[in-house]
């Protein structure tokens, strides 16, 4: 299975590095030419904007990097123009679902993280204004998908943010800068201080990878690397360049970081138990458990554990010490492998029930299981036996019946495609 490794663990990143080492990598920057020569056209303020590629070296390794030339009047814009900018460069470029999705998605996330750090308000975006904040949303998913890369999975080492002070519009503030540590929180992004005095990590950087990246991992199963680049920013901090490697994996299981949330208690009952375990779902957890224990002095009690995305960590915890009255919340990530997963349907006693299908390595199913949900509901509907109707579905799933998989679905394989 091919994947996408990008390594930004002593390099950091920046906006324009992730489509740099693409480019270094091989691919043509051609696509980046005509996304400069449409920002004039899509964005209002700017006369002209031209990119240029040039080599240059990063403790003693030849990188690719990119140079946005721009000309563009004084103008004070906010996310709402940058929204519009980029469905008017989608029209002009006909930009796919693929790179649109995850420039949106970059833009949303700087946008969150600029409302947290100013208590929920806008204001001006400064350093975020200018042009070059769009170049970089589109450009990097554009080259993913350029590279023939946009169906594999895309996988990033734990990122380098540098360490000091930085001086910003509104002062100087420490390293990482207050909106590069909302992206870290807002994804759960595992970083690393340094290994360098200053800002190694920015916020649009921090941005468009999170919006391209299904996993940060500390290993990579056994990999061989098919093309390499490297790409680095203008400012030369003596640290090798971000890499990046279309990489073949040997082993097939996939991978990624799941947040693990666990607290004792002693004094909650059932109900409550139950209760919270609902608030806790509808808030995204991934599964919950209430395990039972015995406590200080021999007391009954239950140990509660949270699987999440690294991302919900800190509201979930929130919610645990509000509804349980914990004091404490233990929080750690760790890594976990799977099976590929996705999620089919088929036409059951009158209705569709959706079905969990897992595979193995070769793409054998090795275990497909219908949603309760559905099968109970068409069971009070018809007055139809619950296990009758299980059986038939997974009848209906080997004789071939299942309609495709359901978009967004569970384990929709980001690889899927790309072997």
């Amino acid at each position: 299975m091919r994947a996408l490794l990008l390594d930004p663990s002593a390099s950091g990143v920046a906006g324009d590095m992730i489509a740099a080492a693409l480019v270094g990598m091989g691919v043509d920057a051609e696509p980046l030419r005509r996304l400069a020569a449409a920002l004039p056209e899509c964005l209002e303020g700017v006369r002209r904007a031209e990119v240029r590629v040039e080599r240059v070296r990063r403790a003693g390794v030849e990188a690719a990097a990119l140079k946005l030339e721009l000309d563009e009047e004084e103008v004070e814009r906010g996310f709402r123009d940058f929204y519009a900018a980029l469905e008017r460069v989608r029209a002009k470029l006909g930009l796919s679902d693929y790179v649109y999705g995850r420039a949106r998605r970059a833009l949303e996330l700087l946008e969150e993280a600029e409302r947290r750090v100013h208590g929920g308000a806008e204001g001006h975006l400064h350093e975020l204004g200018s042009a070059d904040t769009l170049f970089d949303v589109v450009a990097a998913p554009l080259l993913v998908e350029r590279a023939g890369l946009a169906g594999c999975r895309v996988l990033s080492t734990p990122v380098a943010v540098g360490r000091g002070s930085v001086r910003i519009a509104h002062g100087v503030v420490s390293v990482p800068a207050p909106a590069a540590r909302q992206l870290l929180a807002l994804r759960g992004i595992p970083f690393r201080l340094g290994p360098v005095e200053g800002e190694l990590a920015t916020p649009t950087g921090l941005a468009v990878l999170a919006a391209l990246v299904d996993g940060f991992v500390e290993e990579t199963p056994p990999a061989r690397i098919l093309r390499l680049g490297y790409g680095a920013g203008w400012r030369d901090y003596g640290v090798q360049p971000l890499s990046a490697a279309e990489v073949e994996l040997v082993e097939q299981l996939q991978s990624d970081l799941v947040a693990v949330l666990e607290t004792n208690v002693d004094d909650v009952d059932g109900e409550l138990l139950a209760y919270v375990r609902e608030l806790a779902l509808e808030r995204g957890a991934l599964d919950f458990y209430a395990i039972p224990a015995t406590g200080k002095r021999g007391r009954p009690a239950f140990l509660v554990q949270v699987i999440a995305e690294p991302e919900r960590a800190l509201d979930l915890a929130r919610l645990l010490m509000r509804e349980l009255g914990t004091l404490g919340v233990r929080v750690q990530r760790v890594g976990r492998v799977k099976l590929r997963r996705e999620v089919r349907e088929v036409e059951v006693g009158g209705g569709r029930v959706r079905v969990k299908v897992a595979y193995d390595e070769s793409g054998e199913v090795v275990r497909a299981k219908p949603e309760h949900a559905d099968l109970e509901r068409i069971a009070r509907e018809t007055g139809r036996s619950l296990r009758l109707l299980r059986e038939e579905a997974l009848g209906a799933l080997r004789k071939g019946s299942a309609g495709p998989p359901r978009a967004g679905g569970e384990g929709a394989a980001p690889g899927e495609g790309c072997r």
